[in-house]
């Protein structure tokens, strides 16, 4: 559903329909059409509009986590990437951003042509294992774990401590800075050649087979797979996406496009 939902609204992003504030309710409505008429369902167009907020909160989560100093981005394969050692050490007190960091980000083109700079989520954005239409109004506000942790840590002491042995607050936070910068300092001796390697890569480069693929897909004429290669020459990214897809989401992303296209096929 997702998938269908990001290829459609996609298409209207290319298009340039989609307002400053948005897409209007009309493209809500006519997306949902669409999920329908591919998956038998009956969602409408402010489900799809809640499904999308959902997205647009990992979005958000996805840009705080790619500003992380010790963090490379794959710009190919749409990863955020961290060594062994940073890796490990950021999971043991960040275990719920796992799912975002060494492992390809589903839809992350499409959520980057969509969400653009706008990162409001909105009061009503739900899990993205939340039913459709369904939302979470208990859901509490994002609380900083690293602050939290270390208050954490800073509440329990064991007897009297003397003020002469204890160190200052002053000096703590001169150790923490220090320990960062030699942390970050390690990581860009660490990552320096991968990162010129993926600055030079070429962000519009598809793979050479792509359109021997599309002339596998069955169901189609010339000119169908012709229109479709043309709009993935156009838009890489979706080019790049559209080739990763398992057999049969080819062919539902395809046999949108084309009828979208070509009315009566």
């Amino acid at each position: 559903m997702s998938s269908l939902m990001f290829c459609h609204l996609n298409d209207l992003v290319v298009a340039g329909l989609k307002t400053s504030k948005g897409f209007k309710k009309h493209m809500y409505n006519g997306c949902a059409r669409a999920i329908n008429e591919k998956n038998s369902t009956r969602i409408n167009g402010e489900q799809v509009k809640n499904h999308l907020k959902t997205w647009q909160k990992r979005y958000a989560k996805i840009i705080k986590l790619k500003k992380l100093s010790v963090a490379l981005f794959d710009e190919e394969n749409c990863m955020i990437t961290l060594d062994n050692e940073h890796y490990n050490s950021y999971v043991q007190d960040h275990k719920s951003d796992a799912d975002f960091l060494n492992k390809p980000l589903m839809h992350y083109r499409e959520m980057e042509s969509i969400f653009g700079n706008s990162m409001a989520t909105g009061n009503f954005a739900k899990d993205s294992s939340a039913a459709l239409g369904i939302e979470n109004v208990g859901e509490s506000q994002e609380e900083d774990d690293v602050t939290s942790h270390a208050q954490t840590e800073g509440t329990s002491t064991q007897g009297a401590t003397s003020s002469a042995t204890r160190p200052s607050k002053k000096a703590k936070l001169a150790e923490m800075e220090d320990e960062g910068l030699v942390a970050a300092f390690r990581s860009v001796g660490e990552n320096l050649v991968a990162a010129i390697k993926l600055v030079a890569k070429p962000n519009n480069e598809l793979p050479s087979d792509l359109f021997d693929i599309l002339n596998q897909m069955p169901g189609f004429n010339s000119a169908h797979i012709s229109f479709y290669y043309a709009h993935l020459v156009a838009n890489p990214h979706i080019g790049k996406a559209f080739y990763n897809l398992p057999f049969e989401h080819k062919l539902h992303w395809i046999t949108m496009f084309i009828t979208e296209k070509f009315p009566g096929m």
